[in-house]
C-alpha cells in the first residue's frame, strides 16, 4: 500500500495535555518541561521521588499521577532518584 506523503494522521496535529485546577490547559510538552525544571532545581544529595515531583506539580495546579511523572521522566532520559543522588 502506497501512502501519500501529503497526508498526516489526525493525531499528528494534537499532542495531548492536561487541565490545571484553574481550568487552563497545558500541553504534554509544557508538563514535561516543568518536570525537568523541578528535577534541575532539586537538592542533588536528596533528589525527589516521582511521588514528590507529582506533589510539587500539584502545588502549581497540575494534578499528574506519579506513574505519569515516571513515564515523562523516562521519556526525557532522566534517571530515577536513586540514580540521580550525589554523594559529594
Amino acid at each position: 500500500l502506497l501512502r501519500d506523503p501529503r497526508l498526516f494522521a489526525l493525531r499528528f496535529f494534537f499532542n495531548g495535555g492536561t487541565t490545571r485546577a484553574d481550568g487552563e490547559e497545558k500541553s504534554i510538552v509544557a508538563v514535561k518541561q516543568k518536570v525537568k525544571d523541578i528535577i534541575d532545581k532539586e537538592d542533588k544529595q536528596h533528589p525527589m521521588s516521582d511521588e514528590e515531583i507529582a506533589g510539587a506539580l500539584k502545588k502549581v495546579g497540575l494534578e499528574i499521577a506519579r506513574r505519569t511523572v515516571t513515564k515523562y521522566r523516562k521519556q526525557l532520559g532522566i534517571p530515577s532518584s536513586r540514580q540521580r543522588k550525589s554523594f559529594v
